[in-house]
């Protein structure tokens, strides 16, 4: 598969999460909304991270 669809695809499937857990996250964390959204978005780099990470290696 081409590089720049892979590439794509790893963008918006972590764009997906990153709204997903944004919805969801601060109705399971009750009283710690702050925490929720900065854990999202942590998660949201580690995935974008991870999914750059595994392109790049497919690349070489």
């Amino acid at each position: 598969m081409n590089l720049r669809v892979l590439e794509v695809l790893a963008a918006i499937g972590c764009l997906v999460l990153f709204i997903v857990l944004l919805v969801m996250l601060p109705g399971l964390m009750t009283g710690m909304e702050g925490l929720a959204y900065i854990a999202a978005l942590v998660a949201f780099i580690a995935a974008l991270s991870t999914a750059g990470y595994m392109i790049d290696k497919k690349a070489a």
